[in-house]
C-alpha cells in the first residue's frame, strides 16, 4: 500500500491517505499531495495520537487503531 497506492491517492488530489501496519505497528499519514506523491509523511506508533485533517479535534489514539 505505501508503495503503490498512496502514490496513487497523492497524484489523484486526495488531501490525506492513511496506511495501517499491523506488522510494523504503525500508521502512516501521507498529506500534502503532489504528482510526485504525498509531501509530508509522518509515522505514529504505539502511544501517539492522530488527528484527520478534515476532523482535527478528534483524536484517535494509534493503539486503538492497531487492536
Amino acid at each position: 500500500d505505501r508503495e503503490r497506492k498512496l502514490p496513487l491517492y497523492a497524484r489523484s488530489g486526495i488531501p490525506e491517505a492513511w496506511v495501517v501496519d499491523l506488522e510494523r505497528g504503525e500508521v502512516v499519514v501521507g498529506r500534502d499531495p503532489s504528482p510526485e506523491g504525498y509531501r509530508a509523511l509522518r509515522i505514529a506508533r504505539r502511544g501517539e495520537t492522530l488527528s484527520p485533517l478534515a476532523f482535527p479535534d478528534f483524536t484517535l489514539l494509534v493503539d486503538e487503531l492497531l487492536g
